[in-house]
């Protein structure tokens, strides 16, 4: 597989970027809170090596089978963070909370992650033949990320996480890669084809590299820094909560009733 310089250069900053990331929540013991992050984070840095050496000498075609065999399980770590994001949220009123929403909530990203397979797949096929498999891995989770980040960063002032909260920081991150993520799988998808169809590719996907950098050095410079004290949850918040179970409590024997019918 051929690489060039640039490929180079970004390859040894993203391991640089992630082992220094991985030491700083060891040091932090940052790995507490967000225990699926720190292992999604440990395989990157212990996969990096590996895949810089198939790189260097093996074919372009083997070197993405096995690319490919690993996308699965990381893209399934980075949904485990998804919701490890959430329940740091509602870790201080998780008492409060009707038993049923964590359910209702695994469902809902199921939901928006059907819709966001589908649209991946959807996109213009005219793209190269191997990365096709990692648009759509890369396209679903970069939208489900962005929807994370998305609903954190409207609801912060009624959740309680500030801008200086480590939970909103690491969303902010995921929320930024997978914005760029998302764009970049999108321009790629809408390429045409032709001689310099190969150096657009790789050029919007070094694009896409660049906004992780950037999320991996900006974890590392927020979570190296201690974290600004959780804000309490607004009364508005805390009468919706309220008012959810009190509406769930209300429904249970008639639910009841009706299934002894």
């Amino acid at each position: 597989m051929r690489m060039t310089d640039i490929d180079t250069v970004l390859w040894i900053a993203g391991f640089l970027g992630e082992a220094l990331c991985l030491l700083v929540f060891t040091f932090r013991r940052t790995f507490r809170t967000f225990p699926v992050f720190y292992i999604w984070m440990a395989t990157n840095v212990a996969m990096e090596p590996t895949f810089y050496w198939l790189a260097h000498h093996v074919s372009s075609l083997t070197y993405y089978r096995v690319y490919f065999a690993t996308d699965l399980p990381q893209s399934l770590l980075e949904i485990g963070i998804i919701i490890e994001i959430a329940a740091a949220v509602l870790q201080p009123v998780k008492r409060s909370l009707p038993k049923k929403l964590p359910v209702f909530l695994v469902a809902a990203l199921l939901l928006v992650g059907v819709g966001a397979f589908f649209f991946a797949t959807h996109l213009n096929s005219s793209t190269l033949a191997h990365p096709r498999g990692f648009q759509v891995f890369d396209t679903t989770m970069a939208v489900l990320r962005l929807a994370t980040f998305v609903l954190i960063a409207a609801f912060s002032q009624v959740l309680g996480v500030g801008w200086k909260n480590h939970i909103l920081q690491l969303a902010s991150g995921l929320g930024f890669y997978a914005a760029v993520s998302l764009i970049v799988s999108i321009a790629q998808s809408h390429l045409r084809g032709g001689p310099d169809y190969a150096s657009q590719y790789f050029g919007l996907d070094h694009l896409r590299i660049a906004s992780y950098l950037c999320a991996l050095y900006y974890w590392c410079f927020c979570f190296v820094r201690k974290e600004a004290a959780r804000k309490e949850f607004s009364p508005k918040m805390e009468e919706f909560l309220v008012s959810m179970v009190s509406h769930t409590k209300r429904h249970h024997p008639y639910v009841a009733r009706s299934a002894d019918k």
